[in-house]
């Protein structure tokens, strides 16, 4: 690539930047911005999107790799450890029904393909369904200035559900593959799988280190951040060479995800690190420009006929998505006694979704042959409803519970 190519996606990139905060002062969500810019983009300069196409594998992992920082961070013990019986509740409902009902509407609207691609697009897009959006959960919590017992469950189950999707979604790639391949032999898959999650803990461990490390005794916040992204790139880096030993002396054929690795990583720190308030405050302020990077990139791969084309199969998603959710987070809140207006509306605060769901997607669209760059558009196009819908289920069921402080204007 020329330099000009460079300085053409980085306008690109900031363009998208400006747009989504101008929108986001009039409650829009800022993900699908930056998705919209890089597809129009695309669209009109041929010239970007081929740069795209040359810059983003190797841009993605290392973002990927930091988001996966962002996810690990908010799983804090003290924050899940008041709610911990309703929370595993939750998180159970909802793991066990939302992949069912996405999976089985995916499965009968897919049966012009092979069954093995059914099952294999069925189980992929079941897992990503899944992905909430702590983010979001967060900042409409804070807007409402909500607090009690119920916004303790909502966001232990945001934050959890997310640390289940990403190890999930590791474990499900990897069957979808060996299904397309017709290679799913139940002993090679129950071996690659704990492949998969032992070497991503190892992985984890290693980078997690250097990250608390990184946190720790560096005195200054900008190499702070500067070393934080290069420990994130020695995650993309780690995850391929990790895969490669596992081919060559175990003789397996696996993918480890520096998305899964740097979760890990993310875990650990927040946990156990002396400065855990520098940690999160760090990734607070950096993530808006990892983010605006990446999703401005991922949107320079759409294309803009195709996502129109997806617009009633995203729709339908939404739907079973909406479904499973409702079932399982209402079965969940029973089983455990919940208060009757939390069994009621609980589900309504599971409907946000933003930043894991649609770096998974990409994912999809990259390492999964067979019709991955179709079942990725329709999930993009999904996430985005859900993001655009989301905050409003979201503060209806906490307004619902009473748990919001309602602001009124006072006379003089």
């Amino acid at each position: 690539m020329e330099l000009i190519d460079y300085l053409l996606l980085l306008a690109i990139c900031a363009v998208a930047y400006a747009a989504g905060e101008g929108l986001a002062r009039v409650h829009i969500p800022r993900l699908p911005v930056y998705l919209a810019v890089g597809a129009i983009s695309g669209a009109l300069v041929a010239r970007a999107q081929d740069g795209a196409s040359l810059t983003f594998p190797r841009v993605s992992t290392v973002a990927l790799a930091f988001i996966g920082f962002v996810a690990g961070s908010h799983l804090v013990w003290r924050v899940i450890a008041p709610r911990l019986r309703p929370i595993i509740a939750q998180v159970l409902g909802l793991s066990i029904a939302v992949p069912i009902v996405v999976g089985i509407t995916i499965f009968v609207v897919t049966s012009e393909l092979p069954m093995t691609v059914r099952l294999a697009g069925a189980i992929l897009a079941g897992t990503v369904m899944l992905a909430l959006s702590p983010p979001e959960a967060i900042a409409v919590i804070s807007e409402n200035r909500s607090a009690g017992p119920f916004t303790k469950l909502v966001l232990g189950a945001t934050v959890v559900m997310d640390v289940v999707v990403v190890s999930a979604f590791s474990v499900t790639l990897l069957v979808a593959q060996n299904l397309v391949e017709e290679e799913a032999d139940g002993a090679s898959i129950v071996a690659s799988v704990v492949a998969v999650l032992g070497l991503a803990l190892l992985g984890g461990a290693l980078v997690g280190f250097l990250l608390r490390t990184v946190i720790e005794r560096t005195r200054s916040d900008l190499w702070v951040g500067l070393l934080v992204i290069a420990v994130a790139a020695v995650a993309a880096v780690l995850a391929p060479l990790m895969t490669e030993w596992a081919a060559d002396e175990l003789g397996l054929r696996i993918e480890i995800d520096s998305l899964l690795i740097a979760m890990i990583a993310g875990v650990i720190v927040a946990n156990w690190t002396t400065k855990p308030e520098r940690f999160a405050g760090l990734l607070e302020r950096m993530v808006p420009y990892v983010y605006v990077v990446f999703f401005t990139l991922t949107g320079l791969g759409l294309h803009l006929d195709a996502l129109a084309a997806a617009a009633g199969a995203a729709a339908l998603l939404w739907v079973a998505r909406l479904a499973g959710i409702a079932t399982g987070s209402t079965v969940a809140m029973r089983l455990v006694r919940e208060p009757e207006v939390v069994r009621r509306v609980a589900w309504r605060a599971y409907m946000p979704q933003a930043g894991i769901a649609l770096a998974l997607a990409a994912t999809i669209a990259s390492d999964f042959g067979a019709g991955g760059e179709e079942l990725a558009t329709i999930i993009i196009a999904t996430v985005v409803l859900n993001e655009a819908t989301g905050p409003f289920f979201l503060r209806s069921a906490l307004r619902a519970t009473g748990e919001t402080v309602v602001e009124t204007e006072q006379l003089d």
